[in-house]
């Protein structure tokens, strides 16, 4: 599965779980081709429902399907399905109901334009009660959180990606929710990142430890909510620095929760490689990515300021 585009992967693993479990249904705002939810359309058809440009009325009817003791999985553009329908999302997590969000292209999606970019989405749903959010590293992560997310009830947003990141996990690897899943162990500084930000921190790592003489812990955050706030201190002990690496705006986002989780319980200096409280523009994404500061470089220039200051 490897390279394999996490959109693509989650149009099969749809089918896969449709045919183990008759009362799932799938809702997309008439962008099933790009989510690929138009894989589950074309298998059941009667169990798939295009609700049009229209994310408000597509979180709507999930949540009569929800009443009604189905298991509906919302699908569409992470921007559009978090930031036009969030009031309905809110409702279904205040009445804890049994619905399942995966949206895909989140963080830079590419040259489809500034308005696409889903670089707020963690902010709006991190802020809702009863909710829990993952973001799978690669293909064999985000299998095991699908599973674990329609197997358990309860309100869940999956933040997909538009293209692929690459295979980290090995075959054996569990994917345990709320649980710290180490890529790379290290004692002096820790990475932390989720999404493409594991991927670039375990990439980043060893040229980390080359330059500063140190060693290096990675931490793939792929449960945002809820933490399990124990292992992060555990894994977080006797580390210098953390750096914490997210395809999101710093402001209000990841940083800002497990900032805030350390300074409680841990206090140790942080720094941040993120978006800049800024919008993005349109462009190549590995464009994008060096434009707004989501590098190797960006990292290696973070450490260099944290070791000024321990």
């Amino acid at each position: 599965m490897a390279n394999i585009p996490l959109r693509d992967s989650f149009g099969n693993l749809l089918v896969e779980l449709g045919e183990k479990k008759e009362n799932i249904v799938v809702l997309d705002s008439d962008l099933s081709s790009s989510t690929r939810t138009d894989k589950f359309a074309q298998k059941f058809p009667e169990r798939f429902f295009n609700m049009g440009v229209a994310e408000q009325n597509t979180v709507g009817s999930a949540i009569g399907f929800a009443i009604s003791g189905k298991i509906p999985i919302v699908s569409g553009f992470a921007i559009f399905t978090t930031g036009r329908a969030w009031e309905f999302i809110r409702i279904a997590a205040h009445d804890n109901l049994n619905l399942k969000i995966i949206p895909t292209h989140s963080g830079f999606v590419g040259e489809d334009g500034s308005t696409h970019h889903a670089l707020e989405d963690l902010s709006l749903m991190s802020s809702l009660p009863n909710i829990t959010i993952l973001i799978p590293l690669d293909n064999n992560e985000l299998k095991q959180m699908m599973e674990k997310s329609i197997n358990t009830e309860g309100l869940f947003y999956v933040r997909l990606p538009r293209d692929s990141f690459p295979e980290i996990h090995k075959k054996n690897y569990r994917f345990n929710l709320g649980k710290i899943d180490v890529l790379k162990d290290g004692l002096d500084l820790c990475l932390i990142g989720s999404g493409f930000g594991a991927s670039l921190g375990y990439e980043t790592a060893l040229a980390i430890e080359k330059q500063q003489k140190i060693s290096v812990k990675v931490i793939n955050l792929s449960t945002i909510k809820p933490i399990d706030i124990n292992d992060l201190i555990n894994q977080v002990q006797g580390c210098k620095g953390v750096i914490l690496i997210e395809e999101h705006n710093n402001y209000c986002g990841i940083g800002s929760i497990i900032s805030k989780i350390l300074s409680e319980y841990n206090p140790i200096p942080m720094k941040f490689v993120g978006i800049e409280n800024t919008f993005g523009q349109s462009g190549t994404r590995s464009a994008l990515l060096n434009a707004y500061g989501l590098n190797k470089e960006a990292i290696m220039m973070r450490v260099n300021e944290l070791f000024k200051k321990i």
